[in-house]
């Protein structure tokens, strides 16, 4: 966690459609055990990033979205949003991973960033992990300069957002810089 901090990232131009097919050869057993299945309803763009640690945040972000699920079919959506209103205001370039498992009280929001801080819950069954993933997520994000926040209710499933602002997001899916992500 302390070298996350002060290792030089490896940034390159990435195609997160490409990570999300990654994630889904990882996490195929996974995937067919729990029935659970990965849907992306718009093509991901392609930024300027660390892609190993960008994959590390996707597939935390879905491990646990299939994890801490009670449903017969866990349903996990990645997507990326031009624009979305949150209470600190504005966001651009806003990516989210969304679920429809055992969500999590408003009260845990911030506790779940912390290190070695795990919520048990009856629903999620005995899950084994060190309560590190989330905190090595928010971290990754951080260096890349971006924010994560949630929306979640109990039992309707959880909304993770997050931004990339030092990204720079390449337009049409080429190779050529277009734009900054904000």
């Amino acid at each position: 966690f302390s070298r996350l901090g002060r290792d030089k990232m490896a940034m390159q131009s990435t195609d997160l459609n490409e990570i999300v097919r990654e994630i889904e050869q990882m996490l195929e057993t996974l995937l067919e055990e729990r029935h659970a299945q990965i849907s992306v309803p718009n093509s991901m763009p392609i930024v300027w990033c660390d892609k190993t640690r960008v994959t590390e945040v996707f597939r935390n972000l879905v491990t646990n979205a299939i994890k801490y699920n009670d449903k017969q079919r866990p349903l996990v959506e990645l997507g990326h949003l031009p624009s979305v209103a949150t209470p600190q205001g504005r966001e651009t370039d806003v990516f989210y991973v969304k679920d429809n498992g055992i969500g999590i009280d408003a009260e845990f929001h911030e506790d779940i960033f912390r290190m070695f801080k795990r919520l048990e819950d009856s629903a999620a069954g005995e899950q084994s992990g060190t309560g590190a993933g989330l905190t090595f997520v928010k971290k990754i994000i951080e260096r890349h300069g971006g924010r994560i926040w949630l929306e979640s209710e109990l039992g309707e499933g959880t909304t993770f957002y997050f931004t990339l602002p030092n990204c720079q997001q390449q337009g049409d899916h080429s190779l050529g810089q277009t734009g900054r992500a904000a």
